[in-house]
């Protein structure tokens, strides 16, 4: 049996990744602290963070307004607060603009031992012209953007990623917690070392690289590619005229993609399922390589370790 002492470590870990996992964002009070800046045109936002849940909402007008949020000891601390002030000392914490870019900054200085009774929590809420790109870094809590246009840098160690009806381009690195997006118009790059991701409405180019988790997408326009080494797979196209590309180490792959297109297909896997119609070439338990309707967009779908079925929508 190990020893405990041993095991400290690994626990602290555990514990460490509970506390940081993304919460949705539950604060009734007012700010501890909030400032406001005006750009003059397309602005860029810059945010890094450790273990804050940040919240970007676009607006109408030139304003960004930025409010912080604090809990202590599990309570809402929205006036001045003389421990609050101390511990905040620990953090390197600056919120400024330089021409049309704002900057935010919350970092603890040092890693000294975690202490879950004297836990101090910051969140921020921030409000920004619809037109803003971002750029955004994370150590954990959770994240999400809501209509806003233009590009997008997100890269989180730990908390989900949620993005709402938002336009551009759109960059993601996540170690864990689940993604989100819904209704994205724009090209879209999503590389993940743990959690589930879910695309739902987005129209443009999708590239995605999983280590673990599901994978769900729904209602794509535009060219899909993903590589997965575990978890399943399922992709659902309204229309498709550059290509497909699913591949997974492990965990079955269902596409749905529309009828009557002209399609090379590359199947393999476990089991390949799929009823196909004026279909040439090879067709096997494991296997499909050939064409239907004549051949002309690229379908590849690749399994390791699962089944694939592909089906076609009438609709």
């Amino acid at each position: 049996m190990k020893n405990l002492h041993s095991l400290l470590p690994l626990l602290t870990l555990l514990l460490l990744a509970k506390y940081t996992q993304a919460t949705p964002f539950q604060y009734d009070g007012d700010p501890y602290l909030s400032q406001s800046f005006s750009l003059a045109g397309s602005g860029d936002l810059k945010v890094a963070t450790s273990g804050s849940a940040i919240i970007i909402t676009g607006t109408s007008g030139n304003t960004v307004i930025i409010d912080m949020y604090v809990k202590y000891k599990g309570n809402e601390i929205d006036t001045e607060n003389a421990e609050v002030e101390e511990l905040l000392e620990d953090y390197t914490l600056d919120i400024s603009q330089s021409g049309n870019t704002i900057s935010i900054t919350a970092k603890k200085r040092s890693n000294q031992g975690w202490d879950s009774s004297n836990k101090l929590n910051l969140a921020f809420k921030i409000q920004v012209p619809h037109e803003m790109s971002s750029n955004i870094q994370s150590s954990g809590g959770s994240i999400s953007l809501t209509e806003i246009s233009g590009k997008h840098e997100i890269q989180s160690s730990g908390g989900s990623i949620k993005i709402d009806n938002c336009d551009g381009e759109l960059v993601t690195r996540s170690a864990g917690g689940s993604f989100r997006l819904e209704e994205f118009r724009g090209n879209a790059s999503v590389q993940s070392s743990g959690g589930s991701i879910k695309i739902n409405q987005l129209t443009g180019d999708l590239v995605i690289g999983s280590s673990g988790g599901s994978v769900v997408l729904e209602q794509i326009d535009g060219s899909i590619d993903v590589s997965s080494s575990g978890g399943s797979i399922k992709a659902q196209m309204n229309t498709l005229e550059k290509g497909l590309t699913l591949k997974s180490s492990g965990g079955s792959i269902t596409a749905v993609v529309p009828e009557g297109l002209g399609l090379d297909l590359d199947l393999r896997g476990g089991r390949v399922n799929s009823f196909l119609g004026n279909f040439s070439g090879e067709q096997k338990k494991d296997k499909v390589v050939g064409m239907i309707n004549g051949g002309g967009i690229p379908v590849s779908i690749h399994s390791s370790g699962g089944s694939i079925s592909l089906e076609f929508n009438q609709e």
